[in-house]
């Protein structure tokens, strides 16, 4: 019986931790910028013309990535050198929310405007629009 009930408690604890790590990185995309559908960041892109940043390492992205895409890994953001243009729009992705947060945090606290930041949500492998070789 006490076996049951620490595998339960066991269990129940890694989920809370998850759903914790989740929901902060979750937020922490929230503060620096605005999470979009796959869809609706393609619809984005097509309508701005914005600077579209892959932040993924530089051999992924050589397999493929979202045409007119430069890529810029999540390191050089962290140390303040982007290069990005503030009065432009911000398109970033990753394969996961996890960098492209740190991204958008860093780039808010450069003084970029949250509101010129849009994050594919789900990463690079949600997006349908035109990428380059797959």
């Amino acid at each position: 019986m006490n076996l049951i009930l620490t595998v339960v408690i066991v269990i129940a604890a890694w989920g809370l931790v998850a759903l914790g790590s989740w929901l902060f990185i979750f937020l922490s995309v929230k503060q620096g910028g605005q999470l979009l559908k796959p869809k609706e960041f393609d619809e984005k892109l097509k309508s701005e013309s914005g600077q579209i940043i892959d932040v993924r390492e530089s051999a992924t992205y050589k397999r493929s990535h979202i045409m007119g895409a430069r890529n810029i890994p999540s390191v050089n953001f962290t140390q303040g050198k982007s290069g990005l243009r503030k009065d432009r729009d911000i398109f970033l992705y990753d394969k996961r929310l996890r960098d492209v947060a740190r991204v958008s945090k860093a780039l808010h606290k450069q003084g970029y405007d949250k509101n010129k930041v849009f994050i594919l949500r789900g990463g690079f492998s949600r997006y349908d629009g035109q990428k380059t070789r797959a």
